[in-house]
């Protein structure tokens, strides 16, 4: 829990930019270090400000970085209106600042993604240079359908991969086939159709007069390093600079980094090499691998201890690292768990069959609370999987945003919508409308499936509320980069590929498709490619807590298969056993139920959908926390204070029954 008192409030005023900046509350300096292990208490209080923490998975990254900034703010030696901390997804900056609210900090800490933070700033100085502001295009791959015929339309995924690629690598598209070749890029089309498509592609954002996201960081690079005087200013508001995922920096970034830095040793750098996966989109992981020579006397703290998995679990991620000549010094605190179970199946509908007789004897609680997780390499194995489950009754939750879906279309048809004001109007409408997805007599008894407009339109205005002059296409992106569609609203089995699984957990995970062509995937075909497959497989092994099951199928696609050659030492053709009992966090709180029961009738009152009054990440975390006043509420969920001071009342009583309840039973 990171919910810490504050010490000694009081109410300062200070001076700042010629401003009157005024905070309350002090952050209590060994509070922040007291629940922290040895290694992570090192990586907070060292009193060297250029820092590299090599984070093993589970190990509490987000914790030392979030802890860090406290730490120093709360012992003076940084100021948190000159701190800026990077990280990769909207997700994660709002978990970010969540954590730092928990633990008391009340003054304002800069933290966001790279382009969001990057294209904040080209937006304040195209205002102050009276440059016309140029428009962000979100939607490349529509752009891109502009630039081919209808012929090539079915190459637009590989020649965007390409682009990607190479716009992360800061290559152009004059010296794009050099570069490829020299990285032994093999792309569909071949290096040179992408060399001209990607041609193309930028003559015509130079007619329109358009630029995209990763023009954003180029354009900041450019500006940064031809005007002195503007990169002095943004130096001097970004003093303390922190970056998370460090390992997934492509150069681009580096770049950017290092201009920001501009050789100042403030600079704490977070990341784990082992989970370095983003390589074929142009992501460089030497930042970390070789931090000692891009910055000499960094002081680097490792942490080398998981606190997420058993023994058991991590044991096999190790391993397949060791197998690929990747050791890792990871190991477990936590006491000893189920062995990792390996399903030998005869094809892919043998395997999707045999996992879904796995799940059905799981602990139900563990589906009711969004527990267990199947993942794969590629999204088609998935379909298998969900068809399978269906059939033993069990529900599952996919990418609600997946091609063909409902909200897909939704999604599409507010994107075409161009204007903020437009878009506005248009969630209104959807919003003050009767929802269209009441269902007839015949299926009075299925459970309620919610209008995907209304899911949308909400999503829109809270999109909006944020961004209030934003398009349709920029609330598509924001809507591809934050997923605000799959919060686990619902109960059910997390189907995901191992990409997208990064960053979270399951009690247990089942990890399908172990096999030759699959994992290592046969389009890696260079031996840096290979080894981020393992590590890949290393990341989605480490999703578990409790229960790492692992599948190969003798046969998939009519094509004889064998089991890869990183799980060559694990024990293939076992059957697994019954199911262990759950973790303790894992049953269902009577809270969490308290929770429900007044979100869906206060839901009904107001005529919206439950998730739209509170998600259940919010009742889940108040569940937690069990604040009690408006800002310890505001502090532990995503409420605005308003929303906060309105709700509070009823889920603050709540949560003061249940403590009582709990009290009087013994609990």
């Amino acid at each position: 829990m990171d919910l810490l008192p504050a010490r000694n409030p009081v109410a300062v005023d200070r001076r700042a930019d010629g401003r009157r900046f005024s905070y309350s509350g002090q952050v209590d300096a060994d509070a922040l270090i007291a629940d922290l292990d040895a290694d992570q208490r090192a990586a907070v209080t060292t009193e060297s400000q250029l820092v590299a923490v090599i984070a093993g998975a589970g190990s509490g990254k987000t914790r030392v970085l979030t802890r860090r900034i406290a730490y120093r703010i709360a012992t003076e030696s940084a100021d948190a209106r000159h701190t800026l901390a990077l990280t990769f997804t909207r997700e994660a900056a709002g978990e970010m600042r969540r954590r730092l609210l928990r633990l008391g900090l009340r003054e304002h800490v800069e933290a966001g993604t790279f382009h969001s933070v990057m294209l904040g700033i080209l937006k304040q100085r195209w205002t102050d240079t009276d440059r016309r502001p140029l428009t962000v295009v979100s939607d490349r791959r529509r752009l891109l359908g502009d630039t081919v015929d209808a012929a090539d339309r079915r190459s637009i995924a590989a020649y965007l991969a390409e682009i990607e690629w190479a716009s992360a690598r800061g290559v152009n598209a004059s010296a794009y086939a050099s570069a490829a070749r020299r990285a032994q890029r093999r792309p569909s089309p071949g290096i040179d159709r992408c060399a001209a498509t990607y041609e193309a592609f930028q003559t015509l954002k130079r007619r329109r007069g358009v630029i995209d996201f990763d023009d954003v960081l180029a354009h900041t690079i450019r500006d940064l390093e031809r005007d002195r005087d503007f990169a002095d200013s943004v130096r001097w508001r970004f003093r303390h600079l922190l970056v998370d995922e460090a390992q997934d920096l492509n150069p681009l970034q580096h770049r950017l980094v290092d201009l920001l830095r501009a050789g100042r040793d403030d600079l704490f750098l977070v990341g784990d090499p082992s989970q370095a996966i983003y390589g074929f989109n142009g992501a460089d992981p030497t930042l970390l691998v070789d931090v000692e020579d891009r910055f000499p006397g960094v002081e680097i703290v490792r942490l080398p201890v998981n606190h997420r998995s058993t023994p058991e679990v991590v044991a096999a991620g190790v391993h397949v690292l060791t197998v690929s000549g990747q050791p890792s010094p990871l190991t477990s605190n936590r006491g000893d768990g189920p062995a990792v179970e390996v399903i030998a199946a005869d094809d892919e509908h043998d395997e999707a069959r045999r996992t879904a007789q796995l799940v059905v004897r799981a602990d139900p609680n563990l589906i009711r609370t969004g527990e267990i997780a199947v993942l794969a390499r590629t999204n088609a194995q998935l379909t298998a999987f969900a068809d399978a489950l269906g059939r033993a009754g069990v529900a599952v939750r996919r990418s609600a945003t997946a091609a063909g879906s409902p909200l897909r279309v939704a999604i599409r048809h507010a994107a075409a919508l161009g204007s903020a004001s437009r878009l506005r109007g248009w969630a209104h409408d959807v919003l003050e409308t009767p929802d269209s997805s009441a269902r007839s007599d015949a299926d009075a008894t299925a459970p309620d499936e919610p209008d995907p407009e209304r899911r949308v339109a909400a999503a829109a205005l809270e999109f909006l509320r944020e961004q209030p002059l934003a398009d349709g296409a920029t609330f598509r992106a924001w809507v591809a980069t934050t997923n605000p569609f799959d919060d686990a609203s619902t109960d059910g089995v997390d189907l995901l590929t191992f990409h997208a699984a990064k960053g979270r957990e399951w009690h247990t995970v089942v990890v399908t498709g172990v096999e030759t062509s699959l994992v290592p995937h046969k389009s890696a075909s260079t031996a840096e490619a290979r080894a981020e497959e393992a590590r890949l497989l290393y990341v989605a092994f480490t999703r578990a807590t409790d229960r790492l099951v692992v599948t190969a199928a003798a046969r998939r696609g009519g094509y004889a298969r064998s089991p890869s050659a990183l799980i060559s030492d694990l024990d293939l053709g076992v059957t697994p056993a019954a199911p262990p009992p759950p973790r303790r966090r894992a049953h269902v709180d009577p809270l969490i139920g308290a929770l429900r029961s007044w979100r869906d009738e206060a839901a009904r009152r107001a005529g919206i959908l439950p998730p739209q009054l509170c998600s259940d990440r919010d009742l889940k975390a108040i569940a937690e926390h069990r604040p009690a006043s408006v800002d310890q509420l505001a502090a532990t969920t995503s409420f605005g204070a308003i929303t906060a001071e309105k709700l509070a009342p009823e889920i603050l009583g709540i949560v003061a029954d249940q403590s009582a309840r709990s009290t009087m039973t013994g609990a």
